[in-house]
Formats: C-alpha cells, sequence, structure tokens
C-alpha cells in the first residue's frame, strides 16, 4: 500500500471521475497515477482508507508541515509565490525526493524536473466558422493571499473590463465568483470578499458586479470548443520553468490562446500555436491584432497545434509521461532504501 496526500481529501476522492474541479478533469491525472502504481502491484489510497495498513511510502500534492513517513515523497504543483513552503529548503528536506517544475529548485537529484500534467489526447474540434464565440476568459474571481509583484489575477480583470466597455458583443466571462467586485489581495481582499459574498445572498437578483460573466461551468472544454481566442493569463509569473494547465486547455480544444505568464524567455511551445500577450502595449492593440486574424489564418494556428501536441516535445507535458516519472523514480528509490 501506498499513501497519497491531496489537501484533506478522504475516501480516496482524488480517484473518482467529477469529484475535482471542472468536473474532475484535475484529478484525472492522480486517477491515471492510481492505475500505473496498480500495474506494479502497489495500492495507492488517501491516508484514512490505508489506516492501520503498512504502507510503504506516501506522496503529497504540494510540501506539507506534516512529514512523518521516512519514504514520503512530494510533487510541488503550486508555485513558490502561490504556497511559499514550496520553496522553503528547510521544509523541502524533509522528503526523500521532490519533482516540480520549478528550475530554481532542481538539481537532478533530490529535485527532479516534472512539469505539469495534460490530457493531451487529440480529438476533432470545429474550425473557424464554426465557434459562434469570439474571445472568453475562464477563471475564477481571487487574488494572492500574499501580494506579490508577479501577480497577474489584475491584467484578467484589466482585460474583463476593457471588453466591457468597447467591445461586449465580443467577449464572455466564465468562472466562479465573478458576481461580486474583483478580489483584492491581502488578508483585507479576503475580508472584503467575505462581505461582498454575504451582500450578495441577501440581494441576489442584484446584477452582477461583471455584465460581461456568462457563470460557472463543468469543463472548460464546454466553452473552449466554441471560442475562437482565450484570455489565457496565469495566476503570476512563477520561478522559472513554471506553466500550469491553462494553456493546454486552450490547445486540446483547438482554442488560440492570448497567454501570458511563463517566466520563460519564451514558453516551450511553438510560436505558430499561441499569440504572446506580453507584445501589446494596450489591450486596444490585443483586439485590433485578433480581428484581424481571418479563417485562414485561424486554419494555420489549428494546424500548429496540432502537430505539436501529436510532437515528442509535447509528450514532457503529458499525464502518462507525468505518471511513469513519478511511478518510475519512486518505487526505484524505495528499493534503494
Amino acid at each position: 500500500y501506498a499513501t497519497l496526500v491531496v489537501n484533506r481529501l478522504r475516501a480516496n476522492t482524488p480517484f473518482r471521475p467529477g469529484a475535482g474541479p471542472n468536473g474532475g478533469d484535475f484529478f484525472l491525472p492522480w486517477r491515471q497515477l492510481r492505475e500505473r502504481f496498480a500495474v506494479e502491484g502497489i495500492e495507492l489510497n488517501t491516508r484514512d482508507v490505508n489506516a492501520g495498513r503498512e504502507v510503504e511510502f506516501e506522496l503529497h500534492l504540494n510540501a506539507q508541515r506534516s512529514v512523518d513517513h521516512p519514504l514520503s515523497y512530494a510533487y510541488l504543483y503550486e508555485d513558490p509565490i502561490v504556497r511559499p513552503i514550496n520553496g522553503n529548503l528547510v521544509e523541502l528536506a524533509r522528503y526523500r525526493k521532490l519533482f516540480t517544475s520549478n528550475e530554481d529548485l532542481v538539481d537532478g537529484e533530490h529535485v527532479l524536473a516534472l512539469d505539469y500534467p495534460n490530457d493531451l489526447t487529440l480529438r476533432d474540434v470545429p474550425d473557424f466558422k464554426q465557434r459562434d464565440l469570439f474571445c472568453v476568459l475562464i477563471a475564477s474571481n481571487k487574488a494572492l493571499l500574499r501580494p506579490h509583484p508577479r501577480n497577474l489575477h489584475h491584467r484578467r480583470v484589466e482585460a474583463i473590463r476593457f471588453f466591457e466597455q468597447h467591445a461586449p458583443d465580443r467577449f464572455a466571462l466564465f468562472g466562479q465568483g465573478w458576481d461580486i467586485p474583483a478580489v483584492a489581495p491581502g488578508h483585507l481582499g479576503r475580508v472584503a470578499k467575505r462581505l461582498h459574498e454575504w451582500r450578495r445572498r441577501l440581494v441576489p437578483r442584484a446584477p452582477a458586479a461583471f455584465p460581461s460573466w456568462r457563470g460557472t461551468i463543468d469543463r472548460k472544454h464546454e466553452v473552449l470548443d466554441r471560442a475562437r481566442f482565450s484570455i489565457c493569463y496565469e495566476n503570476s509569473r512563477g520561478s522559472p520553468g513554471y506553466m500550469s494547465e491553462k494553456i493546454f486547455d486552450c490547445l486540446t480544444s483547438g482554442c488560440v490562446p492570448v497567454y501570458i505568464g511563463s517566466p520563460h524567455s519564451r514558453p516551450p511551445i511553438p510560436e505558430d500555436c499561441f499569440i504572446d500577450g506580453d507584445q501589446f502595449k494596450t489591450p486596444h492593440e490585443m483586439l485590433a491584432f485578433i480581428e484581424r486574424i481571418d479563417a485562414g489564418h485561424f486554419a494555420m494556428y489549428q494546424q500548429g497545434i496540432r502537430e505539436f501536441l501529436a510532437s515528442p516535445q509535447a509528450q514532457r507535458f503529458s499525464n502518462a509521461h507525468w505518471c511513469d516519472t513519478l511511478v518510475t523514480r519512486i518505487l526505484a528509490d524505495v528499493q534503494q532504501a
């Protein structure tokens, strides 16, 4: 037996389809990891399910304050900007091995490089004329608990307000919490958020704070399959190597992302697959650029995306590579312990 620690989740919740955010897609890699360990004769469960059993090792999603098992490993999903313990060298030293995309930490021995996992399954996607949404943004209305100069939440709000004012018919906003004003960073921002939510419950029929908001969705593909372009900004410009699933959600839907966030000089994705949002000095420039993209140009983007997703270069970002790396490296280390 082996134990998976994901937040405070119990009863093998991380392995149940539909249990996670966006219809359970967030947990898909963990379900596949459990299946991959099972092939090797290891049953992966949450800690409560393994109570009373002899557990060979523990695997944590993000570094934890409590590291009790002598054979403990962690995948550092969040950047230290969001979760400071994931960059605390004293805390990280308690793990046998760590896996992360954070190039500042990778040493090839104790800390191994491993990108965010993504479902890169190729599928038929709508073309330019079959998409009824021009531009979308999918995100939750949130902010960093600890303010940071590399935060990008405010850039999303800037883009939303620009479209609402200058091109409301060309934009739609999806995600949680946009019925209240934009959440501010820090503890005071959290307090203000609670007050706004309380007021919202008292006056449920009041207009949403963001008129472009179309509500929440179960799966991102429900919207991205319909959209030509997506404002795809990371939560922050994280550590070198940081790149979350956001851009891949767009690519696998054949939606062209306007991307900002990677600390790389250039994201490790071909330039013909996305639009670099940093090239625009203003939202006006960005809108003018994407409005000039016609069906033929859009088809070129989609062709570049298909070729990239089918290439060996994309596999480092796949669920299969992520699972194989964790299983191979952890079991090899367990055998040496």
